[in-house]
């Protein structure tokens, strides 16, 4: 017989586990489900997501018809998602709780929101590589400014950056010329309206600028997006990955 205490507790953490997620209709889902398995509830397949980082499991889709619960590594929240990508099933998001002293609206230190993103830009320049990875290392990515409002909070980043200039997390493509993807894992990213004048200007017969960083003024360069090698030096700028706040300024 299962003690009192033992039932309380499970009572308590299913209770807890629903409140943890919120549902988003419809959502972008970059990949297929990381696992699939049966569970009888929506509540005890929120439960396994928890026994997972947030990078590991952002979200679940419970079919109560079958009982299937399928867990996800990403998903893409925001006011720009792949169509092709949306899905209009029960998606379930899991809500990463803000620090106590920070709030809904606030970021972890070193952090700043705008349009409704947690971003921080680096002091040092360095390669797009090494870039990539210094955001990593804070639970980040480079930067993937998809609507206009991102655009803006990004170059304004590049207006105090002592080169005057962010990498973003772009990448084009191979062997599709002009199409550049995320590094938030949403797909396509419209550039439309937003690379400098004269750009993206390929760099010249065997050099591959199929990097992109964003400019600002003050510089002998046009401001707006360019095209640019990796092995180039810009200061990153790093973005939550779960940290979209809809509302927040």
């Amino acid at each position: 017989m299962a003690r009192p205490g033992a039932v309380l507790l499970l009572l308590l953490a299913t209770a807890s586990a629903a409140g943890r997620y919120r549902r988003l209709h419809p959502v972008s889902l970059h990949g297929p489900a990381v696992k699939t398995f049966s569970a009888t509830s929506a509540v005890s397949c929120g439960l396994r997501c928890e026994a997972h980082t947030p990078q590991q499991c952002s979200g679940f889709i419970y079919a109560p018809d079958d009982g299937t619960c399928r867990l996800f590594s990403g998903d893409c929240r925001g006011p720009a998602v792949v169509s092709s990508q949306q899905t209009t099933e029960h998606y379930m998001a899991r809500s990463v709780p803000s620090e106590p002293a920070v709030g809904r609206c606030g970021c972890p230190a070193g952090f700043h929101r705008c349009a409704g993103r947690c971003l921080r830009q680096l002091d040092l320049a360095v390669n797009h590589t090494t870039a990539e990875s210094q955001c990593a290392a804070l639970g980040a990515h480079l930067a993937v400014p998809r609507s206009d409002e991102e655009n803006q909070c990004a170059a304004a980043a590049a207006a105090t950056a002592g080169t005057k200039a962010v990498w973003t997390g772009l990448i084009e493509l191979p062997a599709m010329e002009g199409v550049y993807t995320g590094a938030d894992g949403c797909g396509a990213v419209p550039v439309q309206g937003r690379w400098a004048s004269l750009q993206p200007d390929d760099g010249g017969p065997g050099v591959a600028e199929d990097r992109v960083l964003i400019m600002s003024t003050g510089t002998v360069h046009a401001a707006g997006w360019h095209d640019n090698p990796a092995g180039a030096r810009w200061q990153p700028l790093c973005q939550l990955a779960l940290g979209y706040r809809p509302g927040c300024p």
